[in-house]
């Protein structure tokens, strides 16, 4: 039997009736992380950075927990930063879609939307993230 930690048994299957949210469009009961159709504007963190460096380590530490089996662990080529949520396929509904576009439109539809509503922004500079 696995050891869980107190802190984590609030989030714990004994303590929920339903599967977490994303259960089934995010990620599958193995572990493995879905194609979850839609369009989100995200920032990676430079590989080789001191942050980048941060950010493996806590994932190391997690990823060594007992409890870990119990997570869905990212790749680490994927940490990023969400600069712009999009919509995404399975959260159709406000405040994650916009209220000016029915709810049936089709995320290639969004994409081309967003991309006009886009355009116009002027990239931006380089930046670095601070902690608070």
């Amino acid at each position: 039997m696995v050891s869980i930690d107190s802190s984590l048994l609030a989030f714990a299957r004994s303590a929920n009736s339903t599967p977490p949210r994303h259960f089934g469009t995010r990620y599958a009961g193995d572990g493995r992380f879905l194609h979850e159709p839609g369009n989100t504007v995200v920032s990676h963190v430079t590989a080789g950075t001191p942050s980048h460096a941060a950010m493996l380590a806590v994932r190391d530490r997690l990823m060594a927990m007992p409890e870990a089996a119990q997570f869905a662990f990212t790749h680490a080529s994927s940490l990023h930063m969400t600069i712009f949520q999009g919509v995404i396929e399975y959260r159709r509904s406000l405040p994650y879609w916009p209220a000016d576009m029915a709810l049936d439109t089709p995320i290639d539809v969004m994409t081309t939307h967003f991309r006009g509503e886009l355009k116009n922004f002027a990239p931006l500079s380089p930046f670095r993230a601070l902690p608070r």
